[in-house]
């Protein structure tokens, strides 16, 4: 399982993670110290993690929290930094958390200084879990969530796409950090832990076994959702000889797919079948 695959569907109800704000922002080999007996040879993968990283940053990142980043996107096993850290973000022993806090500082920080972005963004998984997932419900993920603004990406870690459950994610805090990745290709946007989403639609069925689950995120500051925006936007473009950039392929499918369910079969078709 990848990172933009890391999906927990067991809808725990956990309280938030709270007082890692309160740490002092201290170097990587620093922060990951109290980790090290649940990571396989962590120090090596630190020194790779500084070596690559983006830096100097354009985005006033410091080297430890663009190196902070950079470990985060690494894979190398079963106890690969991400896999262990989102192990702890979703478990009920909160207090087990707070030898994580002073990543956490250093990686939400980083994450502050990156551009916000408002945009439909992607996961997905190979096995079927869009059946756990019903209109109107409301969703917590704990984990650190990684996206894609491509689907593509995600399409590369379906294999046929048999059975595999896609998520459409309507963003409104999500933080792009394309570029600061170990695979800059992956286009890859954050979305931070205990982000909140209600399923927009009951899940679209694919004959072949496959599914597509539409979240919107919920924030208490900006209650409007993506789409709305969106429709704003296409009406305002209506109105006026000012152009505005058309949106992309995969958008036009996700705003096709929200408005227009007999033409979301044909598109759903065109993502899942490969032959």
């Amino acid at each position: 399982m990848n990172r933009f695959g890391d999906i927990d569907v067991s809808f725990k109800r956990l309280p938030p993670v709270y007082g890692y704000h309160a740490e002092k922002l201290v170097p990587i080999e620093k922060a990951l110290e109290p980790i090290e007996p649940q990571i396989d040879e962590l120090p090596h993968f630190i020194k790779i993690a500084k070596r690559y990283c983006h830096f100097p940053s354009e985005h006033g990142l410091t080297h430890d929290q663009s190196a902070a980043i950079y470990i985060y996107t690494m894979e190398w096993g079963e106890t690969t930094l991400y896999r262990v850290l989102n192990d702890a973000l979703r478990s009920e022993n909160r207090k087990a958390l707070k030898i994580w806090f002073p990543y956490l500082k250093l990686f939400d920080t980083a994450l502050d200084k990156f551009p916000t972005v408002k945009e439909v963004v992607w996961r997905g998984v190979p096995i079927d879990i869009g059946k756990d997932f019903t209109k109107d419900q409301i969703v917590t993920w704990w984990s650190v969530n990684s996206c894609s603004s491509s689907v593509n990406v995600i399409e590369s870690f379906l294999g046929n796409g048999k059975n595999a459950t896609l998520f459409s994610i309507e963003t409104i805090n999500g933080k792009r950090i394309s570029g600061y990745t170990e695979h800059e290709y992956e286009d890859e946007v954050i979305l931070r832990m205990g982000t909140e989403f209600r399923v927009k639609a009951n899940t679209l069925n694919h004959p072949n076994g496959s599914h597509v689950v539409h979240l919107i995120e919920i924030d208490d500051n900006n209650a409007q959702p993506l789409s709305s925006a969106l429709n704003e936007m296409h009406l305002s473009a209506a109105s006026s000889t000012t152009s505005i950039p058309t949106p992309g392929y995969r958008s036009i499918l996700y705003i096709s797919y929200c408005h227009h369910p007999n033409s979301a079969e044909s598109n759903f078709h065109r993502l899942f079948s490969h032959g």
